[in-house]
């Protein structure tokens, strides 16, 4: 269940794409992530996603007609070109009690993240995409279908260095969620 580039398939003009736009950790952050999902998983009496699949979203859009992801790829070449790299460090964990998820998130926004995110939504509000009405709350989600509560710490900050940007489709399949990345950018202008 990894990342995979998506393939051209036989799809019509008019299919849709589950989307969202994405940051990736690091494999050490990665690899710390999964673990600390792991361990929130058997606390918490939930499942852990698999480590491939651990990232923070930026803006989810749910599905997009085919026809409409190249307008996607050209917001997420001008914003990832607006905002350079910066670290991402998780000090937090928390939940969604009603939704059943534990997350890991930052006490602190990087004010690179939160331009991100800014110029993000605004790019797709134009665009005539939906946006999220809720406040950006910077997490990753560590636990799915918690049925008890999860440890209010993480122990060792897990922080990356966030270089890029990427733009994702979802599949739900029997095994859990597949991501197909679609498109990703360097942060910072272009060398």
């Amino acid at each position: 269940m990894s990342r995979k580039p998506a393939t051209p398939g036989p799809r019509d003009a008019d299919a849709s794409r589950r989307t969202f736009f994405a940051l990736w950790p690091d494999p050490p952050a990665r690899d710390a992530l999964a673990a600390r999902a792991r361990d929130t998983a058997v606390e918490a009496q939930g499942r852990a996603p698999v480590a491939e699949n651990l990232h923070l979203t930026l803006a989810f859009l749910g599905d997009v007609a085919a026809t409409r992801i190249a307008t996607l790829r050209a917001i997420g070449l001008a914003v990832a070109s607006a905002v350079p790299p910066f670290t991402l460090t998780l000090d937090r964990a928390g939940a969604f009690r009603g939704a059943g998820i534990a997350w890991a998130g930052a006490s602190a926004t990087p004010p690179e993240l939160e331009r991100l995110v800014q110029l993000l939504s605004g790019a797709l509000a134009k665009e005539g995409f939906p946006t999220e009405r809720r406040a950006f709350q910077p997490h990753v989600t560590l636990a799915r279908r918690c049925r008890g509560p999860a440890s209010a710490g993480i122990a060792a900050p897990i922080a990356w260095r966030v270089k890029r940007i990427t733009l994702n489709a979802s599949e739900t399949l029997p095994g859990g969620p597949q991501y197909h990345e679609l498109a990703d950018w360097r942060l910072g202008p272009p060398a």
